[in-house]
């Protein structure tokens, strides 16, 4: 990763919902029906709080969002989360930003008493890269849901055990 001020945030601030939208907009991937669920994720944090569930990771470089995870614990499961949200400006991909953020979120989740991680993804074209980067970061393909989201999109499932100090 190029060396940059990089730091890491945990708590959801006042205006993160315009800078997730920006984020998410960015990559030209979402239609925004989905981009309106990511936002609403956000507001519901800033208004509930932990209570809600949903945690976050930002990357910021100087002071700055540039990249997100959004995740939380699945109800009636005591030992998975779902990822629901990873996205990095897409000025600021390919620089080890996803990965940063994936990690620690990793790492959170493990320190919450997770052992698994689950994904999902579309299966268009569009999200090869997605793909990749799923496999690469040491998630296994779990499922495939065809036709999932509309004609020719399917839903791949990714999942990952964590390792446990």
């Amino acid at each position: 990763m190029e060396e940059q001020n990089i730091a890491l945030r945990f708590e959801v601030r006042p205006g993160d919902e315009k800078t997730v939208e920006d984020m998410i907009r960015s990559t030209g991937f979402f239609r925004d029906d989905e981009i309106e669920v990511a936002t609403d994720l956000v507001k519901q944090r800033l208004a509930e709080g932990p209570s809600c569930g949903y945690e976050f990771v930002f990357a910021e470089i100087d002071n700055k969002p540039v990249a997100y995870t959004c995740y939380g614990s699945i109800p009636c499961s005591l030992v998975s989360f779902d990822l629901y949200w990873i996205v990095t400006h897409n000025h600021f991909r390919f620089k080890g930003l996803g990965s940063l953020v994936l990690k620690e979120t990793e790492k959170r989740v493990g320190e919450a008493g997770g052992h698994f991680v689950y994904i999902e993804t579309s299966s268009k074209e569009l999200y090869k890269p997605t793909q990749q980067f799923y496999l690469k970061n040491g998630y296994e393909q779990k499922a495939l849901f065809e036709d999932f989201y509309e004609i020719g999109d399917g839903k791949i499932v990714y999942a990952k055990k964590l390792a446990q100090s």
